[in-house]
């Protein structure tokens, strides 16, 4: 049992941990907008005889306590060794697992491929019951709303994940209003960053185009000490490695280095099939990969999205179903009855080549996250970071080890690996809470109870249950 000491022995047991640890901090104020999903708001709580993953990548703990005070982690340790300090909160949590809080790096607050794209105020809700505590937004088809809802959620108007805005698309030409803004010089990707940064925006995000593109808008914003990242085709993961991009999205199925005939700034027709015929593991593919990882430029992983485009894998979910507003669930239902003759389909044998880069990629080295990138296909928010959980085990990396990308390195991406994505005394405390062992039985990883976001504790059922019927309207 956790030993709960006498309040003298406690002060001065306090007064060590001051010495040693970071100065604790107050939870956020408890408002009106997130009170109604809040169950824990106590200024100590203690987390007891739990099963813990760090987010390092280290083995599983059993029975350990995680002492929470204020918004950090206080302590953690063996149940029977671990201090409790006199009158905290004490949460009996045995059976239960808990995994520091996702860091995702592609996420979007609007669902992709229906007729209309609409503003998911509901997105933030399903982000935070399943556990995605720091989201960055990898480019919007609305991103005026998307700031506005940063403001909202920052404000405490409403629960969700801190969130990191990347702003609108950026492509090649001479669009300046809508989703895709156009950057045909490099004073046009300055006044673009200029404008976006004064909004919020703190990474911007390139879609394809030619070198020339990317190069100015890293330029631009490198000066101003912001990110760039990019879901790249006309420009490799090496060219866009050695310019300098911050982070690649997406993995192989993106990066058109190996595809036969490919012509320099010009993503070759038909990039995703011929992709699939590419050898993940010729010399080349591989000297590619040492390359990138040598150069330290971060790869974010969305295998879930990409396998809702596979007949025979992809899925509608039921309960994902629930969630989507009547308009919405019948254009993803439709889109799920045509995949099997839609244009956009993906071969199984090229997911299985996305896992294999991957793990290669991982092991020379390079730095791996992860996000879902939502889509109409039914791969909603929340849900889809889970589900690249499952999908990582299944590419092969170990489960501690898939549970490390979707929280520290995503938190090693956005720089915040300090305060954020991992277990331990001082750091920020974003704590999953799920029932079961998804260790030992990766599905289980859905069954999340409770969620924790700077030291306050949010009830994932009642988070979803204000999401159901929301999804696909404003």
């Amino acid at each position: 049992m956790p030993r709960i000491f006498p309040r003298s022995l406690n002060l001065a047991l306090a007064a060590l941990l001051a010495a040693t640890a970071l100065p604790a901090q107050r939870t956020p104020e408890i408002t009106p907008g997130i009170r109604p999903f809040v169950t824990v708001d106590a200024p100590v709580v203690a987390l007891t005889h739990v099963r813990v993953v760090d987010g390092t990548g280290g083995p599983a703990r059993e029975d350990q306590t995680i002492v929470v005070s204020g918004s950090r982690i206080q302590a953690i340790g063996p149940s029977g060794a671990t201090v409790i300090p006199a009158g905290a909160r004490v949460m009996e949590l045995r059976g239960h697992t808990v995994i520091p809080g996702l860091v995702s790096l592609h996420e979007h607050t609007y669902l992709g491929g229906l007729r209309e794209s609409v503003p998911m105020n509901a997105s933030a809700y399903l982000y935070l019951a399943f556990g995605v505590t720091t989201a960055m937004t990898a480019g919007s088809q609305l991103a005026e709303q998307e700031v506005e809802l940063k403001r909202a959620v920052d404000a405490g108007e409403m629960p969700g994940p801190r969130l990191h805005i990347a702003g609108p698309y950026i492509v090649a030409g001479a669009r300046r209003t809508g989703a895709f803004r156009g950057v045909d010089s490099p004073e046009e990707a300055r006044r673009f960053v200029d404008e976006w940064a004064g909004k919020g925006a703190t990474w911007f995000k390139v879609m394809s185009g030619p070198r020339d593109v990317l190069r100015w808008t890293i330029d631009a914003a490198h000066a101003r000490g912001l990110r760039v990242t990019g879901h790249l085709c006309a420009v490799t993961f090496g060219e866009a490695a050695e310019l300098g991009v911050d982070a690649l999205q997406h993995g192989f199925i993106t990066d058109s280095e190996h595809v036969p005939g490919r012509q320099p700034d010009v993503c070759p027709r038909g990039n995703q099939r011929a992709q699939a015929d590419v050898d993940v593991a010729s010399p080349a593919v591989q000297a590619s990969i040492r390359r990138i990882a040598a150069r330290g430029t971060p790869v974010v992983s969305t295998l879930g999205v990409y396998e809702s485009f596979i007949p025979g894998r992809a899925r509608l979910d039921p309960r994902v179903m629930e969630m989507l507003a009547p308009a919405a669930r019948a254009e993803v239902e439709a889109n799920h009855a045509a995949l099997a003759t839609s244009g956009f389909v993906v071969p199984e044998r090229l997911l299985t080549k996305m896992m294999r880069w991957e793990r290669d990629f991982v092991a020379a080295g390079g730095l791996l996250a992860a996000g879902s990138d939502p889509w109409g296909t039914g791969f909603l928010p929340g849900f889809g970071n889970l589900r690249n959980y499952e999908l990582l085990v299944e590419a092969g990396f170990a489960p501690e080890q898939a549970i490390g990308i979707l929280t520290l390195n995503g938190a090693r991406v956005l720089g915040e690996e300090a305060r954020i994505g991992s277990i331990a005394p001082g750091k920020a405390a974003d704590l999953v809470v799920i029932r079961g062992d998804p260790v030992a039985t990766p599905s289980q990883v859905y069954e999340v109870t409770l969620v924790f976001r700077d030291g306050v504790g949010y009830d994932s059922a009642r988070l979803r249950e204000f999401a159901k019927g929301k999804v696909g309207v404003f």
